[in-house]
């Protein structure tokens, strides 16, 4: 896990996006059409609001597709709420050098699109994945 350095830009979305949404961020990464967000444990309702209220007024704003995900201090909980909406079947560590590598195996019908168009999905959750914990690498198996 390495230390997390927030741009002026990063920092100006998470206050927007905590202004609007009321929820405690953590963390966010910008692409170049979307947005995602790490809240708090338990914050995730209040991000996205009654009837996906918030989710909708930050997207008008940012527009940008946006993306919630929720913290966790246990590391395959995380990766779990990382790989959101798609079912994880395993997920297994390996390594003893500090950092492990993560062992992902999701229904093969879901494979593709958790993984993303040349890659974008698995990229952001491996990034995601090293910044909140000691994580070397994630793989979908």
């Amino acid at each position: 896990m390495g230390e997390i350095v927030l741009s002026n830009e990063t920092v100006q979305c998470i206050n927007l996006a905590s202004k609007y949404s009321g929820a405690a961020i953590r963390d966010c990464i910008i692409e170049d059409d979307r947005i995602v967000f790490i809240v708090e444990k338990g914050q995730l309702g209040i991000a996205i609001g009654s009837k996906a209220k918030n989710l909708q007024r930050l997207r008008s704003l940012f527009k940008k597709a946006v993306k919630f995900v929720e913290f966790d201090e246990d590391k395959t909980r995380f990766v779990q709420n990382l790989c959101k909406p798609y079912e994880v079947k395993k997920i297994t560590f390996e390594g003893n050098d500090g950092a492990d590598i993560v062992r992902i195996e999701v229904n093969p019908r879901d494979k593709s699109k958790l993984i993303g168009k040349s890659g974008r999905n698995i990229n952001m959750i491996r990034k995601m994945a090293q910044r909140h914990h000691l994580i070397k690498d994630v793989q979908i198996i």
